[in-house]
This record gives structure tokens, C-alpha cells and sequence, in this order.
């Protein structure tokens, strides 16, 4: 029989290996979380909610820590994690210092058997239970870019980038949202499912679960928090809903708005594990011909894992999955395409708050590199649209260099109509950041 293992102690090896072998959190969370599944539902979520809340506020927890310890440079590794979860749980989750002292030293004892640290981490738990509103406080209260980094954990350079361009105020806002805990965002496939019944469904499958009020906006978007693991149950394996965040949906939607895109040739042009292929399935309400291609031909097969569920076969309905590299330009797909959708790899900077880990690792030098791949990307892409074809380029970033400025650019080179350009924001849309560009082919 496996020993049980604490959602503290679970935390901390996620943290680890995001920290030493740049693990994405999602994966190496789902990994652990899998490897011990007869784990307490709210013992899970607790886990969960450290380990994404530290990534978070990492930057900010480390502050904390570095104020009051004599020699800052010493806490290093394991015992940084644990003083971190320790800190995230003082000053986001409000436990009692004693129970969140308790918990640390249990981790503290794995690394110091002598008790030599508990000292230590008793002494700086009970300052920053103490201070720790104050000191969030002067945070608060510092100049733009410091609060940025040191309050909202954003990267010195990106901060220096958003009070320069966005202005203090909406750079400020950009990271406070960026901070929050996320919805888990919910997309109801209305092409087979109404949405009104598949929110009473989620009620009665998951008893704990919160939903924010229906937004008539956005119709296929349920907004959820808490209420355990929607990706069990009926609603998800009967292919009712999808998770996708509600700033994803709009570069599929925007193509279909363009035109309708039912019974006609539709490219995704980095399709990735599906999510977006999926929607547009349904966007078509399964009539006409879809393409997928993705480099990694992983995450093909994790597509094709939704092929029953979704119901992604049938008549007057075909997809077809093409694991190549479309900047290569060699592909031959065929007939050219009604529409495209080009959902290019980037920095992933509009993330920042559901892919954390991201604030740790983003480099001002990865926009140049993200740029120049797009932009092969989406000249790769125009050559497989008709005329008269429109094509949807999108990034999960609001870096202009990746959007604004790359389409701008491109498209009067290509021979391209620029019918929209949209950003949706954290600050503004209480979603991640997603920009998206319309563009049209002429006849």
C-alpha cells in the first residue's frame, strides 16, 4: 500500500521540479495528482490552489521571506518552497499561523532531522503573520514598476514595458488581474447541447460547485470555481462541454463571424491537443471538411482522443489530422481553404496568471524569436487560403511586437484585407490576454 502523501508535501515536489527541471505546473501537477488518486478531493484542491498561488505571487512571497530573514542568500531550495506555501497561506488563504506552522515543520523535518532550522522558520512565519500587511501595504504603496514586480510578481523588464506603453494605471490593473485566481472556463457545445440544461447538469454532478451568473455575451460560456474535477462526469464525456478559457474562444468565433464557416474548408493551422479544432467542429455543426496540423504529433493524438466523445466523425463531416510543420511551406494540404484559423505559438505572456511559471522564465529576447516564427507562420498560411478566403491570426499574448504590429505590418505585404483587430484583456475582460487579427484574401 502506497503512503499517503500530505497536499503540502505535493505542493512542494511540483514546485521543485517546475523550479529544477522547468516542468509546465498544469503537467507536472496532473502527474502527481494521478499518482495518487485515492487523494481527498479537498486535499487536491488545496494542493492545487498552493501550488498555482505560489507561482502567482512568487516574487511577492519572496519579498516577504527576504525582509525578514539575517541572511536572505542562505534559504535557498527546498526550504525557499516551504517557506513560500507557508507565506501564500499566511497572506492569501488567511490559515492561523499555528496550523500553517504545524504543517512547515513537518516538511522542515524531511530536510533537518536535528531540528537545526525549526528556529528559524518559526521566527520568520510568525513575522510575516505579523508585518505582513504592512509590508504588503508599502508594496502597495511603491513606486509602479516595484509595485508590479514585488507586489504582482510581474517580470522587471515586462513591467518596465507596460508603464511604459499601457500607463501606470492600466499597467498596474494588468497585474493585479494577472494575480487573481482564474475561473475555469467552460464551453458549451451549442451546436448538440442547450446551455441552460448542461449549467443544471454541472449543479447536480458537482454539488460544491460555483457558477457565475450566465453572461448573454457569451452564450457558450459557463464560468466555474471550485466544485472538484469537471473533466469526470457526464457532462464532460458526453462531449457537452470543453475546457477553454473564455479570451481562447474568441479567435474562432471572430473566423465565424467573418463568414459563417458551416459546410465550407477549414484549415487549423496549429491545432495543438484540439481544444480550438474542437470548437470549430462545432462553429461548422460537423458539415464540411477540417484540417488539423500540428508540429508535435503528441498532441495529435490527444485530439484524436476526443474524436468519440465529440462526435468529430459523420456524415458531411470529415476531420483529418496532418502532424507537419506548416512554416516549412512543403505541405501539400490539398484544395486551398475557405478559412484559416493560426493560432501561433508565442510568448504566452497574456498567461501570465493560468501559466504562471511563465513570470520566472519570459525573456524580452523571446518576442524577437516568438515575431519571426509567427511571421513564417502566417506567411506559410496565406498560401493555403483562397481568394476571397479569411484568415483569423491569434496569440495568447497583447505584446504588440507578436500582434498589433506583426499583422500591420504583414498584412498589406501579403495582399491581405485587415478587417479587425481585437485584444482582450485581463484588466478589462477578467480573462487571460488574447489577441486576434480578421484578415481577408481578395478575390
Amino acid at each position: 500500500m502506497s503512503q499517503k502523501i500530505s497536499p503540502r508535501l505535493l505542493a512542494l515536489r511540483v514546485l521543485r521540479k517546475v523550479e529544477r527541471e522547468g516542468a509546465f505546473s498544469n503537467r507536472a501537477l496532473d502527474e502527481l495528482l494521478e499518482a495518487n488518486p485515492d487523494m481527498d478531493p479537498r486535499d487536491r484542491g488545496l494542493a492545487t490552489a498552493l501550488v498555482y498561488g505560489v507561482l502567482r505571487h512568487q516574487a511577492r512571497m519572496d519579498h516577504h521571506i527576504d525582509a525578514l530573514a539575517h541572511n536572505p542568500s542562505r534559504i535557498k531550495g527546498e526550504l525557499r518552497s516551504i517557506l513560500q506555501i507557508a507565506a501564500y497561506e499566511l497572506r492569501e488563504m488567511g490559515h492561523p499561523l499555528h496550523a500553517v506552522a504545524s504543517e512547515s515543520g513537518k516538511l522542515v523535518a524531511r530536510l533537518d532531522p536535528r531540528g537545526r532550522l525549526r528556529g528559524l522558520v518559526t521566527a520568520l512565519l510568525a513575522g510575516i503573520d505579523r508585518s505582513g500587511a504592512d509590508h504588503d501595504a508599502s508594496l502597495d504603496a511603491a513606486g509602479p514598476v516595484d509595485t508590479l514586480r514585488f507586489r504582482w510578481s510581474i517580470p522587471g523588464w515586462l513591467a518596465r514595458r507596460w508603464v511604459r506603453e499601457l500607463g501606470p494605471e492600466q499597467a498596474l490593473a494588468r497585474g493585479q488581474a494577472l494575480g487573481q485566481v482564474p475561473s475555469l472556463d467552460l464551453r458549451v457545445d451549442l451546436s448538440r447541447f442547450d446551455a441552460v440544461a448542461v449549467r443544471a447538469q454541472l449543479l447536480e454532478e458537482h454539488p460544491n460547485i460555483r457558477l457565475d451568473e450566465a453572461d448573454p455575451a457569451h452564450p457558450a460560456t459557463i464560468r466555474s470555481r471550485g466544485g472538484g474535477d469537471v473533466f469526470y462526469g457526464p457532462a464532460y464525456e458526453s462531449g457537452a462541454i470543453s475546457i477553454q478559457s473564455l479570451g481562447a474562444q474568441q479567435a474562432a468565433l471572430a473566423l465565424n463571424a467573418a463568414a459563417p464557416i458551416e459546410g465550407t474548408r477549414v484549415l487549423d493551422a496549429c491545432a495543438g491537443m484540439g481544444t480550438k479544432t474542437v470548437q470549430l467542429a462545432e462553429l461548422m455543426r460537423r458539415r464540411g471538411e477540417l484540417v488539423a496540423i500540428d508540429l508535435d504529433p503528441n498532441k495529435l493524438e490527444e485530439l484524436e482522443l476526443h474524436r468519440s466523445r465529440c462526435a468529430l466523425e459523420g456524415e458531411g463531416f470529415s476531420l483529418t489530422t496532418v502532424a507537419g510543420d506548416l512554416a516549412e511551406g512543403e505541405l501539400d494540404l490539398g484544395a486551398p481553404f475557405d478559412a484559416i484559423l493560426l493560432d501561433a505559438p508565442c510568448t504566452g505572456l497574456g498567461d501570465l496568471g493560468r501559466h504562471p511559471e511563465l513570470r520566472g522564465r519570459a525573456r524580452p529576447e523571446h518576442l524577437r524569436v516568438c515575431a519571426a516564427l509567427q511571421s513564417r507562420l502566417l506567411r506559410a498560411a496565406v498560401r493555403h487560403l483562397r481568394p476571397g478566403g479569411r484568415l483569423v491570426y491569434a496569440v495568447c499574448s497583447l505584446e504588440p511586437e507578436e500582434g498589433r504590429d506583426l499583422v500591420k505590418a504583414l498584412a498589406p505585404e501579403l495582399g491581405l484585407e485587415l478587417l479587425e483587430t481585437r485584444a482582450w484583456t485581463p484588466e478589462a475582460h477578467a480573462c487571460d490576454g488574447f489577441f486576434h487579427a480578421t484578415l481577408r484574401k481578395p478575390d
